[in-house]
């Protein structure tokens, strides 16, 4: 199966070092850091690549046993991709088992993005899952897909539930960046891939079309590789009054549910 653009197998980035690039964060102050990266693009920033600094930004001041299991995010200001961007932490609590971090993104002197996250410590007890992962053929067996916008990634393209709509529901995807055991850096890549395609564009019609994201969350249930392959499964739910809101998961080979994800998007007619 192919898709139109802006879904195309040409899209896709060879070099498995741009994305830790675009992620490495430089330590300018207590709880202040930078990311650096930039790139010539007449596009705004990639909400996904701020989510994901920012999210490491805030891992960067807890205890190193003490993972992200939810982030809520929401997008102020179009960001400019030929710009660095500060981020600000704020320590809001350290408990004996959670801390909670306030995250401010910033460009040109304003807050193109705040974020909440929260750690847990890791605890022991039973796992349940009550839905299963959908049936879909495995990546192997699928054609490459593009995933315009990420860097050091490879995506492939399964049936789709809703064939009618250019941007995909459903794919696997996985990072080619030659990534270590950090299970924070791994959550970051699942953040920076979570914003990609649209989980409401199958609700298309009348001219109005998915636009840019106004708020984000994300849940994390288990630590995941992001360099192995995971099932994206986006499902739309109810759009109106010029926004749209979809939910979606994230699955791991093994059909376990590695995360969870919500987000509310612009859904107007197009200009």
């Amino acid at each position: 199966m192919t898709f139109d653009p802006p879904f195309t197998a040409a899209d896709a980035e060879p070099d498995g070092h741009a994305l830790l690039d675009a992620l490495h964060l430089e330590t300018v102050d207590r709880d202040l850091y930078r990311a650096t990266f930039v790139v010539p693009d007449d596009r705004s920033l990639y909400g996904g690549q701020v989510a994901a600094q920012a999210l490491r930004a805030a891992g960067l001041t807890v205890e190193p046993d003490r993972l992200p299991h939810s982030l809520h995010g929401y997008f102020l200001r179009a960001g400019d991709s030929d710009h660095p961007t500060l981020f600000r932490v704020h320590r809001d609590r350290d408990g004996r088992s959670f801390s909670s971090r306030r995250v401010e993104a910033v460009q040109h002197g304003k807050v193109i993005f705040s974020m909440a996250a929260s750690f847990h410590v890791r605890e022991d007890g039973p796992e349940v899952q009550v839905r299963a992962a959908p049936e879909v053929a495995a990546p192997e067996a699928s054609p490459a897909v593009g995933l315009p916008r990420l860097l050091s990634f490879e995506g492939r393209a399964v049936d789709q539930p809703h064939p009618d709509t250019p941007w995909p529901t459903q794919f696997w995807a996985r990072t080619t960046a030659p990534l270590d055991d950090d299970p924070l850096l791994h959550a970051a890549v699942l953040t920076y891939l979570s914003d990609i395609s649209s989980g409401i564009a199958p609700l298309s019609r009348d001219g109005a079309l998915p636009g840019a994201s106004l708020d984000h969350a994300l849940w994390f249930h288990r630590p995941a590789r992001a360099d192995a392959w995971v099932l994206t499964d986006l499902e739309p739910h109810v759009a109106g009054r010029g926004r749209g809101w979809y939910t979606g998961t994230l699955y791991d080979r093994a059909g376990r549910a590695v995360a969870s994800t919500t987000q509310e998007c612009l859904f107007r007619p197009a200009r």
